[in-house]
């Protein structure tokens, strides 16, 4: 039986990929900070729910060490995630610092308790959910998409380290995603029809954002694929966005973006 470790199980992208690894017959190890929100995954097969805060790095080292002291595990997908959406000028130190505790030192440091376990058994994936955010530069996504470019290429320059040892690593690219997943701060003071435009980009005509049912198909795939990928978008409206940002080039997207939004 295959084995994932998995962060930020209790919601959204998280919360529907251990849903489906447990029906595909993998072992879940659940990972979360609120473990009553997991209640209901506990009851499927082979689910393990564990407490886990990744911005706790004591508590990562804790965790990591019991796991793979019960387990040999194959996949680890740091999925845990906290945003703020502001013009730059508007979060506080304390915000700042919390996007990059969660969605940077977080990742970092669940990879390196896990990475002496990879490199050891030769085989394994690491895999990261980052962000269109990562690639497409977006207003008030200052210090979001700061974080996640920075776990971007976190994640692209361990491929190069992970690849002679037979791992792979992985990052899960989300658009626009209909999830609860946490922003506590929104403010679109200044950009309110900037913003509205944006909303729509993000849709591409659809009614809605994509699924996280949709995110978790693809998670699953990139860990069964047996493929030399670094990069996945989670759905087919992110994968034409990415495409569109690459076809036209980064100075051409720059002012075509400007004036859809802005114009």
């Amino acid at each position: 039986m295959n084995t994932i470790f998995i962060t930020g199980s209790s919601s959204g992208i998280g919360y529907e990929t251990v849903k489906l690894f447990a029906k595909n017959g993998w072992k879940v190890i659940a990972t979360m900070r609120n473990t009553a929100k997991g209640e209901e995954l506990a009851k499927l097969p082979n689910v393990e729910i564990v407490k886990l805060d990744v911005s706790n790095h004591d508590e990562i080292r804790r965790v990591v060490a019991d796991v793979l002291a019960k387990h040999d595990v194959d996949v680890v997908f740091n999925n845990a995630g906290y945003g703020l959406m502001a013009p730059l000028e508007v979060p506080t130190e304390e915000q700042i610092h919390k996007v990059f505790e969660t969605d940077v030192f977080g990742t970092l440091y669940v990879n390196q308790e896990f990475i002496p376990h990879f490199k050891k058994r030769r085989k394994g994936i690491i895999m990261a959910t980052t962000s269109l955010a990562a690639i497409i530069g977006l207003p008030r996504d200052g210090v979001y998409g700061a974080a996640k470019r920075a776990q971007q290429g976190m994640m692209e320059s361990l491929y190069y380290e992970l690849r002679p040892f037979g791992v792979a690593v992985k990052t899960m690219i989300p658009g626009g995603t209909k999830t609860n997943f946490q922003t506590p701060l929104n403010d679109t003071t200044g950009y309110e029809e900037a913003n509205a435009r944006q909303q729509a980009y993000l849709r591409d005509g659809n009614p809605e954002f994509a699924t996280a049912e949709e995110a978790a198909q693809t998670i699953y795939r990139a860990a069964t694929d047996d493929k030399d990928q670094l990069r996945y978008c989670t759905d087919s409206v992110c994968q034409k966005l990415y495409d569109q940002y690459y076809e036209m080039g980064y100075e051409k997207f720059k002012q075509w973006f400007y004036e859809k939004l802005f114009k």
